[in-house]
């Protein structure tokens, strides 16, 4: 193990302390444990788990998507509510048991023969004040990119009259192709306790007509900040 001399270990100290706060937190990753299209291209499914890192108690969650709706399917956004005392539960078992009340909806919708679809390469990304993102995908060498950006707010956990409350942030997302643009979500739609999004990447169906844009949610934590999935999708313009 390295050996610091308390004069390093001052200056790193120090200069932690010029850090942003959110930079400088500890970012924990909520585990994929598998995602993908159904074989007709019209719905999608992510599932994913972490651990309170306080509690050290399992949270999976699991999101089922109608693609060309942008929205869940009826009981297909769910996750685990465990109380302190299931911190002997492991991460598989929390996912198993989110697969198991979803047994009979995922064998409807043929999600038991996943499709991972195409994820589109980014040929550029810019970010603006106020958490602003610009991207660039290219969808074929035959089309012009097609240029998605992610709006948001954030609302701080202490109110102007001085109210403590919990951190929140809205998004939408605003879709610009050659001939048309689409809007999805809302920025007065808050989320209690988020902190910011971020695009991390997109994907094109099977059948390459449909896009699902997963994007980093990330939420505040006793210990630092929690980075799990928010799913958006739309069809392709």
């Amino acid at each position: 193990m390295k050996r610091f001399s308390w004069f390093s270990l001052g200056i790193a100290a120090s200069a932690l302390l010029l850090l942003n706060a959110s930079d400088a937190a500890t970012v924990v990753k909520a585990s994929r444990r598998f995602f993908g299209f159904s074989p007709d291209s019209r719905h999608y499914i992510y599932l994913e788990s972490t651990r309170n890192p306080v509690t050290d108690v399992p949270m999976a969650r699991l999101q089922i998507v109608n693609v060309a709706t942008n929205s869940c399917v009826e009981n297909g956004c769910i996750e685990t509510e465990y109380d302190n005392s299931a911190s002997n539960i492991s991460n598989r078992a929390a996912e198993e048991e989110l697969l198991r009340r979803t047994i009979q909806l995922r064998q409807t919708l043929r999600l038991n023969q996943l499709k991972v679809g195409i994820s589109l390469p980014i040929i550029s990304r810019s970010s603006y004040p106020g958490g602003t993102e610009i991207l660039q995908v290219r969808v074929n060498n035959q089309t012009d990119p097609l240029q998605i950006r992610l709006e948001q707010r954030y609302m701080s956990p202490t109110s102007p009259g001085g109210t403590i409350g919990v951190e929140r942030a809205s998004m939408r997302l605003v879709i610009n192709s050659k001939y048309s643009q689409l809007t999805l979500g809302d920025l007065n739609n808050y989320r209690e306790a988020v902190k910011k999004y971020s695009i991390r990447e997109v994907r094109l169906s099977p059948d390459k007509r449909n896009i699902v844009v997963l994007i980093d949610m990330i939420q505040p934590t006793y210990e630092g900040v929690l980075q799990t999935t928010f799913l958006q999708s739309f069809p392709l313009m």
